[in-house]
């Protein structure tokens, strides 16, 4: 709860507001209406940068301090430029629906002996108390050698956390190393069927 965030009242355009350093946000959640502001983008990406899924305090014109968690940050994709953020309203009493990003900990023994590492899940689901909420869902995958597999269902349990995300979805496999053809090998493949159409025309005729 030390980092706040002020909000002010839009005004201008989306894009003049860019222009000045700031980002358009929206405020929802806790059984209050949609509300449009805009906050300094600098605070928010530092926010970001250190923890997405913070919980914040933003001070709103007028209405005093809220607390909240960011639900959905837009970026333009070359620049990263912020283009909009989402705040979530939140009861710190009420459990809320949010996400929590995987940390994978640890060198696989497969990929040690030459497997690749493919990660098919980056975020968790989770059902948890704002005082639950972590920046990262630390998992070791030390331990996978070429052909295991990681699944939701195979995660530790954290206290406090209900999964939501279905135990079967894949979160990280080691897959077997990709074979490379040799150049050498192609060309006498190449090859062959000129030999073979050579031989039909040495063939004498009957």
């Amino acid at each position: 709860m030390n980092t706040t965030v002020r909000l002010t009242e839009r005004s201008g355009s989306a894009n003049a507001q860019r222009n000045k350093g700031f980002v358009p946000v929206v405020v929802y959640g806790a059984g209050s209406d949609t509300q449009s502001f805009t906050a300094e983008a600098k605070t928010v990406n530092e926010i970001l940068n250190k923890n997405p899924r913070a919980i914040l305090k933003v001070e709103l014109p007028g209405a005093g301090s809220k607390n909240v968690v960011i639900q959905e940050v837009q970026r333009q994709p070359l620049s990263k430029q912020l283009l909009h953020i989402d705040f979530q309203q939140i009861d710190m009493k009420a459990e809320l629906d949010t996400k929590v990003a995987f940390h994978f900990t640890g060198d696989p023994v497969g990929v040690k002996s030459g497997g690749v590492q493919q990660v098919e899940l980056y975020e968790l689901d989770i059902r948890t108390l704002p005082d639950n909420l972590e920046a990262t869902f630390e998992v070791d995958i030390s331990g996978l050698d070429i052909g295991d597999q990681l699944l939701v269902s195979d995660l530790q349990k954290h206290e406090g956390w209900e999964i939501l995300t279905p135990e079967d979805t894949l979160i990280v496999r080691i897959s077997p190393p990709v074979a490379v053809a040799d150049p050498a090998d192609e060309d006498n493949a190449a090859a062959e069927p000129e030999v073979a159409g050579a031989a039909e025309e040495d063939k004498p005729a009957e």
